[in-house]
């Protein structure tokens, strides 16, 4: 399998079901009938997929995605939960601009510029609803159209006062006080999106700890 290796990070995409989504994984260990990941949470409990649960798994490397079609072919929660999925000689590369969308509590400061100043001027702070490395999605009263540009300060994960271009690609009416925004990153550096990403992996960490204490 192309470059996949012990501890390499996944995502793993449940197709179907009452668990149907995107879960962080890593790779365990090989075996003759497949390959051994780490078990996969929701709100910081293993989910009980069922045999031959068809998912999507992605990986990345230096260079580049990839992906390829499995199933579950058998589970244990003993000494810690794990799954074993099917081989698959088929590995697809892959172009993805988005990344895995991890659900959070927390806040972010939200920007625009001002034509007479140098500076970006705050507009509001926002409620963080989830995470990517492509983008995020908060809530807040403030009245944005779609395909406006911000600047977004994850002040709990980057630099303070370290902006990122974004554009609003979704608004969704929350109640008569609250929009739900989805926003892209337009211009991102790839240190940030490597920090974004990392930071989720250690969100994820810290929620599956929780889970087995």
């Amino acid at each position: 399998m192309k470059e996949l290796e012990v501890n390499q990070k996944l995502e793993i995409e449940v197709l179907s079901g009452s668990y149907q989504g995107n879960y962080l994984s890593k790779v365990a260990d090989f075996l003759k009938a497949g390959v051994v990941i780490t078990g996969l949470y929701r709100e910081g409990a293993p989910l009980p997929l069922r045999l031959n649960q068809p998912v999507n798994v992605y990986y990345t490397t230096d260079r580049a995605a990839y992906k390829f079609k499995s199933k579950i072919l058998k589970r244990t929660n003993k000494p810690i939960p794990l799954l074993l999925i099917e081989r698959s000689d088929s590995v697809t590369r892959i172009q993805r601009r988005d990344y895995f969308r991890l659900d959070v509590t927390g806040t972010v400061d939200v920007y625009q510029m001002v034509d007479d100043q140098k500076y970006p001027k705050k507009i509001s702070a926002a409620r963080l609803l989830d995470i990517s490395g492509g983008g995020i999605q908060m809530q807040l009263k403030k009245k944005f159209k779609k395909g406006e540009e911000v600047l977004i300060s994850l002040k709990n994960i980057l630099p303070p006062k370290e902006f990122i271009k974004a554009k609003i690609v979704r608004i969704q009416r929350e109640n008569d006080e609250l929009n739900n925004y989805g926003v892209q990153f337009v211009e991102i550096e790839a240190e940030q999106r490597e920090e974004i990403i990392q930071w989720i992996f250690a969100y994820q960490r810290k929620s599956r700890k929780k889970g087995l204490s």
